[in-house]
């Protein structure tokens, strides 16, 4: 499933693909695994951009709301033709599986993996909807094919060959135009409609400096958190100039786990840098904003940024000076409880001689 994630990101990366810029995508998660009795030997999971929609197997065959495949009354109302669709998926990827285990020589024994990713994707501008799918086969990306109705592109990695006369070519182009991409466009636009809260949903980030004091400077962070659609613009700014990225650590696109993104940059802030009393600015631009958003830190704003390294020496007198300290404290204590008990004993002793006093 990892090598999955990979292939999907690929293909997000390749398009920039992003509800956030008008863009929006139906994708189906394919895996193929024969011979194993524990699970499906196939599965598919279907995404709406990026939020879980569908599940399908080939031991349940009915397409599934998201994450009750278990429950019968779960059933999505999508009709027979996305269970033929899959089902002739399923196919494809069996030949493609056998036809990689022929051409490698593998052994029938084993486990072996076929994964694909396809799906379409439809801008709101009028613009031609993209029909796509990429393959692996056990672990290692195969190929993969774009069409968009004027353009038809298929691309193999080297090793790989699949003949491809022009015959075929023709066929694939037609079934892809007359089944395949209006079957998809359809598909994704019945999921927008009933996802439309999830995905045309706007939520600003929220943005703020974090520092950390390190050896010899400081480490500062610019980190939006907490934002949907996952698409943002985020820039780290000195004096009011983007900081080069050769000196930035940047991070990528992360869920939150609460259905939001968070991203982030660090910069390291020697010493000296931090005596210039420079400006920093971290900027954010979102389909959420009217406007960027922006906070600002100064160097020089707080003395807790400028670190000075300790020599080990004087960390080990440091720490013996402490121990020193609480050991004393413990004595202290101790011989404070032993001369508070010897008090109470000769006031006891007092008391005794003055009761047989009495008595006498």
């Amino acid at each position: 499933m990892f090598v999955l994630q990979l292939m999907l990101m690929s293909l997000l990366l390749h398009r920039t693909m992003s509800s956030g810029t008008g863009r929006h995508s139906l994708w189906a998660l394919a895996s193929y695994i024969p011979g194993s009795a524990h699970f499906p030997e196939f599965t598919v999971v279907l995404m709406l951009d990026d939020i879980q929609v569908g599940y399908y197997d080939s031991k349940v065959d009915r397409v599934m709301r998201a994450s009750t495949a278990s429950d019968h009354e779960a059933e999505l109302n999508l009709g027979q033709e996305p269970v033929t669709v899959l089902r002739d998926i399923y196919s494809s990827m069996k030949k493609r599986l056998n036809l990689v285990k022929h051409r490698f020589n593998l052994t029938i024994d084993g486990v072996h993996v076929q994964q694909r990713v396809t799906g379409c994707e439809v801008l709101e501008d009028g613009q031609p909807a993209l029909i796509m799918f990429r393959d692996g086969s056990n672990g290692q990306d195969a190929d993969s094919l774009l069409y968009n109705m004027t353009h038809f592109t298929y691309a193999v990695r080297e090793g790989w060959e699949i003949q491809w006369d022009a015959l075929k070519k023709t066929s694939f182009q037609m079934l892809y135009s007359n089944i395949y991409l209006p079957f998809c466009v359809r598909t994704l636009q019945h999921f927008l409609e009933r996802e439309k809260h999830l995905v045309m949903r706007r939520v600003k980030p929220r943005l703020r400096f974090i520092t950390r004091q390190v050896v010899g400077g400081a480490q500062v962070t610019c980190l939006a958190t907490d934002f949907y659609p996952r698409h943002i613009n985020l820039s780290l700014l000195r004096d009011g100039q983007p900081v080069d990225e050769g000196e930035l650590r940047i991070g990528s696109v992360l869920p939150n786990g609460n259905g939001l993104y968070q991203v982030r940059k660090t910069l390291m802030v020697d010493e000296k840098e931090l005596q210039r009393k420079h400006n920093y600015t971290c900027e954010a631009s979102h389909l959420s904003l009217d406007n960027r958003l922006r906070v600002n830190w100064r160097a020089e704003s707080s003395y807790s940024h400028r670190v000075h390294s300790i020599s080990p020496l004087v960390f080990l007198l440091l720490a013996a000076v402490l121990l020193l300290l609480v050991l004393r404290r413990r004595r202290r204590r101790r011989k404070e409880r032993s001369e508070g008990v010897a008090t109470e004993t000769q006031e006891q002793v007092g008391e005794r001689e003055q009761s047989d006093d009495l008595v006498t």
